[in-house]
């Protein structure tokens, strides 16, 4: 790569400058990210602007002027307009095998109903908030706070993030293995920040929070003056978790977050919970280990169990369960949950139209399912084989690098050159699809197949717990417009979603591609010996 000629490096330079902007609009998107669209023409460039003394606006200027921010969006950039394509070829498979035909394969009819099931707003508005109704019922009928771990254990495994989290995870004293861990959770706010400083923003927010929770609790049938005192339990429950939890910062120490203890002495940290009751019914393999992520946080839910009443933690319990699937209830619960979450935390202007949502959820449900019906239409194996012969090339350049550093010991290079041969790189898709044979998907069900899909997963998770890590589990589905490097697993991915124009093209030369996708490739292999890849 370093021996590129000057004209390529140039062109590089302007497609990664072109990739690099963040605020902007599409045109109309493509169906096919393959076809019809151009990664970069001499067009797109502002050639009333001097380029030695502007690079930025000679190379990103006119775009920027063409696409203003769509409202459905914070803002937008090269990525976004990927994803914008990205999701309308997913849509077309998608409302391709929506039609109830008997010929579908079991894949494609699982994507399909599930998809459907999702558009089909009239069933959705119908059903109300009836598929919560067993849910609702069972938190009514708590007797003690001594039941509370078996009311949390039913939430967990639908994805309702009530309390803390459960799951498995790689044991990073031991990088082989997988073991059980439990970490702070129970705040619907993004960050404990939110709930705990004060400064004038903070204070706003927390106050907007509160209305858009006694709202929440109106739609359910409550009174105003019920439900606004409901808000106010959700919020001193959830501000008595925060107190424990570390914060953002603290949380990107590995040391601070491994607290590898026997499974018995979690009663220790919090005693007023059933710890025994929760660990022998959440469906785990029996396990003698947890790490427990932050032990402060779970003292410190002892004391909320302590201190707040029974009612009270119902009523917390049932926020939790109507925040956590408000996106599939009737539309007055996806605007609420809109106006606070999405308009007043991220201001986004406009609610994403129905498809573009039900893509989203059908992706994150059934990714691998939705992937290899992707793949076929827009990647194949020569792009994937193109793709890793760009990786290893950087590899081997960043190698270079690492041994012509004057300021780095010759013991540290040798061990960032061990470390680099030994990255795994995963392009594209997995080599082993995901098997959704058990998972039920039943067609005009939409909320029920959501709930069921969070627990495939939920037990998909569970079921790694005592086993060798997985090393071919993919972090995201093959569609997503993204890649990342994995500290614990010392690998790289790239999925199909991001290997299309602008960033790859397999009709595009080497120096377009990698000045578009070689840039990202780059970004992520240094993750690898940064402050948390180090």
């Amino acid at each position: 790569m370093r021996f590129l000629k000057i004209t390529s490096l140039v062109l590089s330079l302007l497609l990664l400058a072109f990739l690099s902007l963040s605020l902007a609009q599409s045109g109309a998107p493509a169906s096919q990210p393959k076809t019809g669209h151009v990664s970069f023409t001499a067009d797109m460039l502002d050639k009333n602007i001097d380029p030695c003394t502007d690079f930025y606006g000679y190379a990103c200027s006119k775009w920027q002027a063409q696409n203003p921010i769509p409202g459905d969006h914070p803002s937008w950039g090269r990525f976004n307009e990927l994803e914008e394509r990205g999701e309308q070829t997913v849509r077309g498979i998608l409302e391709k095998y929506a039609a109830n035909d008997s010929t579908r394969s079991p894949v494609e009819q699982k994507i399909g109903d599930y998809y459907q099931s999702c558009i089909d707003e009239a069933a959705i508005e119908a059903a109300g908030t009836r598929p919560l109704a067993d849910e609702f019922k069972a938190i009514d009928g708590l007797k003690s706070k001594a039941d509370l771990a078996k009311e949390i254990i039913r939430l967990h495994r639908q994805a309702v993030g009530a309390v803390f989290t459960f799951t498995s995870d790689q044991d990073f004293k031991d990088a082989t293995q997988t073991i059980a861990e439990a970490d702070q959770g129970g705040m619907a706010l993004p960050d404990r920040d939110y709930y705990v400083k004060d400064d004038p923003k903070s204070v706003e927010l927390r106050k907007q929070y509160v209305d858009h929770v006694q709202k929440m609790f109106e739609l359910l049938g409550d009174s105003p003056t019920k439900s606004a005192a409901e808000a106010k339990s959700v919020m001193d429950i959830e501000t008595g978790l925060a107190k424990g939890a570390l914060d953002r910062v603290s949380r990107r120490d590995p040391n601070k977050v491994y607290h590898k203890l026997e499974a018995k002495d979690l009663a220790a940290l919090s005693p007023d919970f059933n710890w025994n009751v929760y660990l022998t019914g959440i469906g785990a393999p029996a396990t003698q280990v947890v790490n427990v992520t932050e032990p402060d946080f779970f003292k410190q839910m002892d004391t909320v169990l302590k201190t707040a009443s029974l009612d009270d933690w119902k009523t917390y319990l049932r926020w939790h369960v109507v925040h956590g699937n408000a996106a599939l209830l009737p539309a007055k619960f996806v605007n609420e949950n809109f106006n606070f979450f999405s308009k007043t935390l991220a201001g986004t202007k406009e609610l994403s139209p129905r498809w573009k949502r039900c893509v989203r959820y059908t992706n994150g449900d059934l990714g691998e399912a939705v992937g290899q019906k992707y793949v076929e239409l827009t990647f194949g194996a020569e792009g994937k084989d193109r793709t890793l012969k760009m990786v290893q090339a950087l590899e081997r350049a960043l190698g270079e690098d690492i041994q012509s550093l004057s300021w780095m010991s010759l013991e540290t290079k040798k061990q960032a050159l061990v470390k680099l041969q030994a990255i795994s790189n995963r392009i594209g898709y997995p080599d082993k699809w995901r098997d959704y044979s058990s998972l039920k998907i039943a067609r005009g069900d939409a909320l029920g197949n959501s709930l069921r899909a969070n627990e495939f997963e939920f037990q998909r998770q569970l079921n790694k717990i005592g086993k060798p890590v997985e090393k071919n589990d993919w972090p995201y589905p093959p569609s997503t417009v993204n890649a990342s490097y994995n500290p614990q697993l010392n690998n790289i991915t790239f999925p199909a979603g991001i290997l299309q124009p602008p960033f790859y093209d397999n009709q595009a030369d080497d120096a377009m591609n990698f000045g578009g996708i070689g840039a990202v490739i780059g970004h992520e292999l240094t993750h690898g010996f940064d402050d948390e890849g180090s």
